[in-house]
């Protein structure tokens, strides 16, 4: 193996950053280019494809992040990163303007959705080689589609015949835009490739998959524009119209996208050979709808502050074709820990509802194709006022189309639990995300459980698994009185009855005890001391309860937590220093380095402000990060942190806004 290449050329050397755009599509009609159906439609492809395909290539990319050796390329990927999420938003933004325009994309996008998210998805493989190889598998594969996707926006850039033919100048921009980008990027995929494999075989064999399977997506979803568009009687697909569309240049021509071929498979490549780079910054510097400051000048966070924004359109009830475009199975795979899922959008519908407890409401949430989940599991719920809150999964994770959830009105909160209260009915449609799992069940040879309240609901189905399995557990239950205490009568019936002391019985599978304050007063935690070394404990609930789990058991010995809310604000006041702003700002015991930050900058974006979504992760330049939320990685933070939690473990930090 070689991982040899020519020199780029020096215009290539350019920092890569993420740029803020706005379109409106309003007055953009729904042939945008005039009296040409087939052209706007085979375009059209793009806004199918591409917000699955570039949410993919930032998933991989993360997971690349830590092989990496070189700065300067590293820098590159992050730069790319951003670009790519930035990409997927502004395409996904043109879908419910389609919809508007009578033609639903949902069933397509649902099938690409699957494409990317299952076939070429993280599977559950050894570590070590096995894993390593699906890795850099997909590495080469996004090589060889960027190769492509920069062959196409050198010829957006150079369509004059969109122009002469009266085309769409919103949509013609967002072309342009993101086609001068794919072409100001076009050798980062490959030379991340070159770096961490760089064998030719393996090019050559990704670059089959890729160019088969995008020619079999682009024709596919060209059709189903064509068959679906409301304002054609009979509307047809054919190479025949590609071909001479090609020859009229209202679309790239076959010829040259065949002699594209060779050169990727050329051994003396390098993409810097394609495309003009000076061309690309001159447009991206007059795209009337580009904002003139960047995004982020380390748009790493891109790829979580634009999926978390991202609408994964799904089929939900209904079907613009009569016959089904294709069978694609679903298939397994774990979901614990971060993974790609996490900040992917899906629609769901509201088809029940009901009050297992006083105060509490449980909903059930119906969608097509929703991720696999295991015990623990929660997901985000963008709700209906864009508030996104955090719900564990409390419903059969063997029910692969409806996702339970349960939430107790909290009196004087932040209005997350108001609004599902209120607002969130049977017939419903909201969005959530994930599902992200920080609190797995894993094996042990025994387990105890403590739950407060409404924390029982990442631990029940924990109880069930345990229960199935024949494990030796116990469940320590703690409320303010039964009747708040939601699902009693289940773990009840699963533990064979209760106890009434107050304290778990040792040993003997599925034992329960239910501690209701206003019967018993507060638990008894003091068995915990005795609690054997391999005995997994887990603890959701209150703050105080799970500081009180921490401290009952002997030294040495920690349980694994789920909170509800960020860890509390305290310490002292410290200074941030915005590098970029000029500003210095004082931040005080009670107060958030968001809520600071967001006087000064109000732009900066933010949703949950509880640690757990990363919408407000921010690059730190200097300074010790004491940090508090629930997401990072060791590897993010090391040099980030999530703004509306963590705090300054010194006197000051400076961040890069």
């Amino acid at each position: 193996m070689s991982n040899t290449q020519p020199a780029p050329v020096a215009s290539e050397r350019i920092e890569l950053k993420a740029r803020k755009v706005s379109f409106d599509w309003e007055e953009t009609p729904l042939h945008w280019v005039p009296g040409d159906p087939f052209t706007t439609h085979t375009i059209n492809v793009l806004h199918l494809l591409l917000p699955a395909g570039e949410r993919w290539f930032v998933h991989v990319y993360k997971q690349v992040l830590p092989y990496i050796t070189d700065d300067r390329l590293r820098a590159d990927v992050i730069g790319f990163i951003g670009q790519e999420a930035v990409h997927s938003q502004a395409h996904d933004d043109v879908l419910p303007h389609l919809k508007k325009l009578g033609l639903d994309p949902t069933p397509y996008t649902a099938q690409v959705d699957w494409f990317f998210e299952k076939l070429l998805g993280d599977r559950t493989l050894p570590p070590g080689r096995p894993r390593r190889w699906w890795l850099m598998e997909r590495v080469a594969l996004i090589a060889a589609i960027e190769h492509y996707t920069a062959f196409l926006g050198n010829w957006v850039l150079n369509a004059e015949e969109l122009d002469r033919r009266g085309a769409d100048p919103t949509m013609l921009d967002l072309l342009r835009w993101h086609g001068a980008e794919e072409v100001e990027h076009r050798s980062v995929a490959f030379e991340l490739f070159m770096h961490l494999d760089g064998g030719y075989r393996r090019r050559a064999r990704t670059w089959a998959t890729a160019f088969t399977a995008m020619v079999f997506l682009w024709q596919r979803g060209t059709r189903f524009f064509m068959e679906n568009d409301p304002t054609l009687v009979d509307g047809k697909a054919s190479v025949g119209q590609l071909v001479r569309k090609g020859r009229e240049g209202l679309l790239p021509s076959t010829p040259d996208l065949l002699r594209a071929v060779p050169r990727y498979l050329s051994r003396s490549y390098h993409p810097s050979q394609e495309g003009d780079t000076a061309q690309a910054v001159a447009y991206l510097a007059s795209s009337p709808r580009r904002q003139r400051r960047p995004l982020m000048s380390r748009p790493v966070t891109l790829a979580l502050v634009a999926g978390a924004a991202l609408l994964a359109k799904r089929a939900m009830r209904r079907r613009i074709n009569a016959a089904p475009l294709w069978p694609m199975p679903a298939l397994d795979e774990p979901t614990s820990g971060r993974g790609r899922l996490a900040t992917v959008t899906r629609k769901v519908l509201v088809t029940g509802r009901s009050s297992p407890a006083e105060g509490v409401v449980q909903l059930r949430l119906e969608g097509t194709g929703l991720p696999a989940w295991q015990p623990g599991a929660h997901v985000d719920l963008v709700l209906p006022s864009g508030l996104v809150r955090q719900y564990s999964l409390c419903g059969d994770p063997a029910d692969t189309d409806t996702y339970t959830v349960a939430t107790r009105l909290v009196e004087g909160g932040r209005g997350g639990s108001r609004e599902v209260h209120e607002q969130l009915h049977e017939g419903t449609e909201i969005e959530v995300r994930g599902p992200r799992n920080r609190f797995p069940l894993v094996d042990a040879p025994s387990y105890v459980f403590v739950a407060g309240g409404i924390g029982i609901t990442p631990v029940l189905p924990m109880l069930r698994a345990a229960d199935r399995a024949g494990a030796d557990w116990r469940l320590l239950y703690c409320g303010r009185s039964r009747a708040t205490m939601p699902y009693l009568d289940e773990i009840e019936k699963l533990g064979g009855g209760r106890s009434e002391t107050g304290v778990p019985p040792a040993g003997g599978r599925g034992r329960v005890t239910v501690v209701a304050e206003d019967e018993s007063g507060v638990p008894e935690l003091g068995f915990l001391a005795d609690t054997p070394p391999e005995t997994a404990v887990f603890c959701c609930g209150p703050d105080g309860l799970m500081d009180a789990v921490a401290a009952a058991l002997p030294d040495g010995r920690t349980p694994r937590l789920e909170r509800f809310s960020p860890a509390a604000a305290g310490g002292g006041a410290f200074e941030v220093e915005l590098r970029r702003t000029g500003r210095t700002l004082t931040v005080a015991p009670d107060r958030s380095v968001l809520a600071a930050v967001r006087g000064a900058v109000p732009g900066v974006p933010y949703s949950c402000e509880q640690g757990f979504c990363g919408t407000c992760q921010q690059r730190v330049l200097a300074g010790e990060v004491d940090h508090r939320d629930e997401l990072l990685t060791d590897a993010e933070r090391s040099d980030s942190m999530l703004i509306c939690v963590s705090r300054c473990a010194g006197e000051r930090l400076v961040l890069d806004l």
